[in-house]
């Protein structure tokens, strides 16, 4: 992911310049889309009531945002989906597969509490490389969502890989070990380390991972479980309570990424009392320029929660976190090129977008934010999560929209 050149993408909705965030981001060679919505330049939700008419409205938007980048739905390496009810899930990925028969990328599919306005059915994100529908190795397992939604289990493109969600689903369309989230964190974790190695990668080159849990009850027992597989590998960590996954029996579905040579170039970063490492993450990794600093909440180095129910406070505690980590790496907070934001469903943010503090008002990076079930400690109320590309803040192009667009006919 070379700096040599960076391009932000603003559409025209006001949410973009009241919250500090691109619609698409080119860093390099690679082109981010921001969580994206069916919500037109006007502030109407698209197709309201059908999930199929919101993905369609969405990609529309992907096509006009990261083409302005100079980027190509062709070129799609991972696509994230967040549907705010799973019984849709199965129409959002079928909408969303006539798009990438070819691309065929990574994907997850997970359920969240809530979006940005409740007629919203589903927020997409996409990354795709330069060249990446040529030239990309894709590694399939097998098992047969893969081929009904237009997917690969991994995607590899230079000397990235990009895992999908991962779950226990087997090549049979059986949930393996129903009700036992150790056996299913080791299972999952099992299948991605497969995945890695048929895409050219060692364990080590495990950069990042994301996990969503359906029970936050059982945390001891992901823990133990992703420990026992990691090993001495240690990749940043985002947690996430949801409510559902695709199937009942899910309990766990893991995303990941790898560099390859990343076991030899690799700096893991931690907080000061290193409370991370024996959790099986890092706070951040460096790898080259690039840099993924784990999901971030207001707890201390000690392990204590700070600002209880206040979620300005958390917020700005988090991003201490986040920016803490950038320094040690190298980078800083205008080097952010990607952002999310988790909020816990029955919190009541006590700040509006662009009030308090702006940490990203210059650079603008893709960004994301949704409601979840729950985080690691029932008193944290929000989590957030960057990418930095070492100097990506230092000169940025601003591209905005056309005075009349095709986006919105």
């Amino acid at each position: 992911m070379p700096t040599s050149r960076r391009i932000n993408v603003h559409s025209g909705r006001q949410l973009e310049q009241v919250a500090h965030y691109s619609r698409a981001l080119r860093v390099g060679d690679t082109v981010l889309q921001a969580g994206t919505t069916s919500l037109d330049r006007g502030g109407n939700v698209r197709g309201k009531g059908d999930v199929a008419a919101q993905v369609d409205a969405i990609m529309k938007i992907a096509a006009w945002s990261m083409g302005k980048a100079g980027g190509r739905l062709e070129d799609v390496v991972r696509n994230r989906m967040y549907v705010t009810d799973m019984a849709l899930g199965d129409a959002a990925a079928r909408a969303v597969a006539r798009y990438f028969q070819h691309a065929r990328p990574a994907a997850t599919l997970v359920q969240v509490n809530g979006l940005n306005r409740p007629d919203m059915l589903v927020e997409i994100e996409l990354d795709a490389v330069d060249g990446a529908g040529a030239s990309a190795t894709r590694v399939s397992s097998g098992r047969p969502t893969e081929a009904t939604f237009a997917y690969s289990r991994a995607v590899r493109v230079g000397d990235r890989v990009f895992v999908s969600g991962t779950t226990t689903l087997n090549a049979a369309g059986q949930v393996e070990a129903p009700g036992d989230m150790y056996r299913q964190t080791r299972l999952t974790l099992d299948t991605i380390f497969r995945a890695l190695g048929e895409a050219g990668a060692a364990p080590g080159d495990l950069v990042y991972t994301k996990t969503y849990v359906t029970d936050l009850g059982n945390l001891d027992d992901y823990t133990r479980g992703f420990v026992e597989a990691l090993g001495d590998v240690r990749p940043v960590s985002t947690l996430l309570g949801i409510p559902a996954l695709l199937r009942p029996e899910m309990l766990i579905e893991i995303e990941a990424e790898a560099i390859i040579g990343a076991a030899k170039a690799r700096r893991d970063i931690y907080t000061e009392h290193q409370r991370e490492k024996p959790r099986g993450y890092a706070r951040a990794v460096a790898v080259g320029d690039v840099v993924h600093v784990s999901g971030c909440t207001s707890m201390s180095s000690k392990g204590e929660v700070q600002a209880a129910g206040d979620w300005a406070a958390q917020s700005d505690l988090a991003m201490d976190v986040v920016r803490g980590a950038l320094n040690q790496a190298g980078a800083t907070l205008d080097d952010v090129v990607r952002r999310r934001t988790f909020t816990v469903e029955g919190s009541r943010p006590n700040r509006a977008p662009g009030e308090g503090p702006t940490p990203f008002a210059k650079s603008h990076p893709a960004s994301l934010g949704c409601r979840i079930a729950g985080l690691a400690r029932p008193e944290l109320i929000v989590e957030i999560e960057v990418t930095a590309v070492k100097g990506a803040g230092a000169s940025i192009e601003w591209i905005g929209p056309d005075a009349v667009d095709a986006l919105d006919a």
